[in-house]
């Protein structure tokens, strides 16, 4: 055998055993997903009785959940809860997370010690430490004000902690786009909000998208916030998910249904949105 075939032999091993570890880990990474999908499917004494995994094989698919589920009013209130929150919220958090990430890479800010570096990091900093440990602050604070089991305070809840993160990731795209675009419409009488709202926010659209889908999916799956300040009106659908878990055991075949609905929102989101950030990378500087 010749050197030059043992290197193709041996390039050729070596991407079968790549492709072959993508391929068992890619099986490992979406097996309960598969699982979840067969089980919304599955009758609750199919269940019951054995483990199955092929359907038309193993069991007979049925859609006795779905049916179950779409005559509960508490699925339908708790969506709409959730979606009006968490767009409401990822939306006003992306729009003032613009204006003070721009601010924080165009002036420059003095509060005594404190200069812009210093302020980014006190954005993120409320990050990082737990969400119980301010809760009951929260409680607290939205009792007197009547905004307990409300969409309003859900949404003022969730407002602050997507603002920390809309300003830590816009603050570094707008730090990538170039200076001289708004000094060119400075230039031509522009005021710095003119050159914001017609330049740079047009080109920051990327950051706007990322930032907006990261935000949608916290308020989505959080959960503790919506325990603690709601209980009936406002509830949403990670408290919806965790009511499956029953005095008589969890309901699987609910619960699997109820998990595939609560995950198409947010791939829609991420579908819609995608196109945006390749369309932000070529429009705005030609305005």
């Amino acid at each position: 055998m010749s050197m030059g075939s043992f290197h193709q032999l041996r390039h050729k091993s070596n991407r079968v055993i790549i492709y072959a570890i993508l391929i068992l880990w890619c099986l490992i990474i979406y097996f309960p997903i598969y699982w979840t999908v067969i089980t919304a499917f599955k009758l609750p004494i199919a269940i019951a009785i054995d483990v199955t995994y092929i359907p038309w094989v193993d069991f007979k698919p049925s859609l006795h959940a779905w049916r179950d589920i779409s005559k509960q009013h508490a699925v339908v209130r708790s969506f709409v809860n959730s979606t009006i929150v968490a767009v409401t919220s990822s939306a006003v958090a992306v729009l003032l997370g613009a204006l003070a990430g721009f601010g924080l890479t165009r002036f420059q800010y003095k509060f005594g010690f404190w200069r812009n570096n210093d302020i980014a990091f006190w954005f993120v900093s409320q990050r990082i430490m737990p969400p119980i440990v301010i809760v009951l602050a929260f409680l607290i604070m939205f009792r007197p004000l009547g905004l307990i089991d409300t969409r309003l305070g859900l949404t003022l809840a969730y407002l602050g902690f997507n603002l920390t993160l809309a300003v830590w990731i816009l603050r570094d795209f707008f730090a990538s786009i170039p200076r001289e675009l708004e000094e060119s419409a400075l230039i031509d009488g522009a005021s710095w909000f003119r050159a914001f709202w017609s330049i740079t926010f047009p080109l920051s659209t990327p950051g706007l998208v990322t930032a907006f889908i990261l935000c949608f999916i916290f308020t989505w799956n959080e959960f503790l916030f919506a325990l603690i300040l709601t209980f009936q009106k406002a509830g949403t659908v990670p408290l919806l998910l965790a009511s499956q878990v029953t005095n008589t055991g969890v309901q699987w075949w609910r619960l699997s249904v109820l998990a595939l609905m609560s995950i198409i929102p947010s791939i829609i989101c991420a579908l819609v949105l995608e196109r945006y950030i390749v369309k932000g990378l070529f429009t705005g500087g030609i305005k």
